[in-house]
């Protein structure tokens, strides 16, 4: 599978570290930090039944379309994080998949009815499996907010999906911090305040750091013996 290495190894694990991944935390900061992630509905446009033997592979560099001859419209943005378990130990190999609607807020799926032109030079679903620190990254691009049936409108977020080995398949959703929709978005005001300050995210601006545009999320998942 191929996979986008323009970020640099250091920038990503700065970044994890920075945001808190760092397991000589005291133990009470550890227990809170290393909590299942909170679940966000996977919603419509997930690319069901997806056939991986086509000739367009789905890798980490969303912006990355064979044969395209642009780039994607949009603010290029780095996307890192570290997947755990509970008890913040590293899980290495599982997959993450993202996906997410463009700069103008349109889903490559067939049956998204938003009007927004797509943009050919964005593939818009993209994967990777974590590393044995449990490091992930993604290069993709901002996505836009987007009308949905109701007379709302969703705020730019990108959907997750996480799996592998003993651990439960995780769904969630990250969203980006200051925008004006993150306050009246359904889904994101379906969960406890706690829980929604974890899957809001400023930019890492970590000290040293060369990378521009960079986000941390990381991702606790749950084994199958744990769950109750």
């Amino acid at each position: 599978m191929p996979v986008y290495r323009h970020v640099s190894r250091r920038d990503v694990l700065r970044a994890v570290l920075i945001s808190g991944a760092a397991l000589a935390a005291p133990r009470l900061a550890v227990a809170e930090r290393c909590r299942e992630t909170p679940h966000q509905d996977e919603g419509p446009f997930y690319l069901n039944g997806y056939d991986r033997t086509r000739s367009v592979p789905h890798n980490n560099d969303l912006t990355a379309v064979p044969g395209a001859t642009g780039v994607p419209e949009g603010e290029i943005i780095h996307v890192t994080g570290r997947a755990t378990d509970e008890e913040c130990r590293p899980v290495k190999g599982a997959m993450v998949e993202i996906w997410q609607a463009n700069a103008k807020g349109r889903y490559v799926h067939v049956a998204d009815p938003n009007p927004a032109p797509k943009d050919s030079n964005f593939l818009g679903f993209g994967e990777a499996r974590t590393d044995e620190n449990g490091v992930y990254s993604f290069k993709t691009i901002k996505p836009g907010a987007y009308p949905v049936p109701g007379g709302w409108i969703r705020p730019p977020h990108l959907h997750f999906k996480a799996y592998g080995g003993f651990f439960h398949m995780m769904t969630t959703q990250m969203y980006f911090a200051g925008e004006e929709h993150n306050r009246d978005d359904f889904l994101l005001n379906s969960i406890s305040k706690a829980a929604q300050k974890r899957l809001i995210v400023e930019p890492s601006r970590g000290p040293g750091s060369t990378t521009e545009n960079l986000y941390t999320f990381n991702i606790v998942l749950k084994p199958f013996q744990a769950r109750r």
